[in-house]
């Protein structure tokens, strides 16, 4: 396989914590002109990351009139400025769908199209009142990428990291509302999340003062190995650029090798001398929980 490189933006800011669409819709217009901005500065850029609560902010109002289905006109803005700009994105919403609210991400292609929605599993409870949802999905991206999305919370489960890479994914993407005092789990997670699964991890996260909390930024994008490869600073708006490799990831899951811990969970001591290689499954968690 051609080892092409992913070209990705991570942008990190500080979206108006919304009680009414007017300032919704003031968030989608600065949405709009990061894009904007990132194309502009990298022409060359494949997808861009925002982070969680991006378009109606961190304290949404529990009216549903700021809610919205998925799609909706109120979001066309935002895939259009993926077709006329020929790139990917990502975006995060509050999901109104049958009565129920959800905290939802979408991946959008370079036609426009949504390509992905996933809905978060492991609500921030009990601060977070959205309902959770139910599943974990991945989709292709370009240049041999496979995506999956986990939403801030959930990148504290090494479960939903597992959950992902088994259904193919070599590149997570978090997006976050972390807020302090957990600055401390935010980097180890992320590199967490990476090196037990072989996977990289756009970890992008909001940074300001929000209406309740302080969001912190520090936005990552963490290797396949776990190391750092970029860091946005802390505690303001900012865009940063890096170059992924994602048919590496792919590499390296197929070795027999140290550290391979995708391939040693599942062919455990599969270098014994009596030749015993093991393939069921030990860990009681995983079969008897209820």
């Amino acid at each position: 396989m051609k080892n092409e490189l992913l070209n990705v933006v991570l942008i990190q800011n500080n979206p108006i914590d919304c009680k009414n669409l007017a300032q919704v819709r003031q968030n989608i217009d600065a949405t709009l002109n990061w894009m904007d901005k990132a194309c502009t500065a990298y022409p060359d850029v494949d997808i861009i990351v925002f982070n969680e609560f991006v378009i109606q902010g961190g304290n949404p109002s529990p009216d549903e009139d700021i809610a919205f289905a998925i799609p909706c006109e109120d979001m066309m803005p935002l895939l259009n400025k993926c077709r006329e700009r020929g790139v990917w994105a990502t975006f995060n919403f509050q999901e109104k769908d049958e009565g129920k609210l959800y905290n939802t991400s979408i991946i959008v292609d370079d036609k426009g199209e949504i390509k992905l929605k996933y809905r978060k599993v492991n609500t921030f409870v009990p601060l977070e009142t959205n309902c959770p949802g139910d599943e974990f999905v991945v989709c292709k991206g370009p240049k041999g990428a496979i995506f999956g999305m986990m939403i801030c919370y959930d990148g504290d489960f090494p479960e939903a990291g597992r959950e992902l890479a088994y259904k193919g994914a070599n590149v997570f993407i978090r997006m976050t509302g972390y807020m302090e005092p957990y600055s401390g789990p935010w980097g180890f997670t992320n590199r967490a999340r990476a090196y037990e699964n072989a996977a990289y991890v756009l970890a992008c996260n909001r940074s300001g003062n929000g209406s309740i909390f302080s969001w912190f930024g520090k936005s990552e994008i963490v290797d396949y190995e776990g190391n750092v490869i970029a860091r946005a600073p802390e505690g303001i708006e900012w865009m940063m650029k890096s170059e992924i490799c994602p048919s590496a990831a792919d590499e390296k899951r197929k070795k027999k090798a140290v550290f391979n811990h995708l391939y040693n969970i599942k062919h455990r001591g599969y270098t014994a001398h009596d030749g015993c290689e093991h393939t069921v499954n030990p860990y009681s968690y995983y079969r008897d929980w209820k």
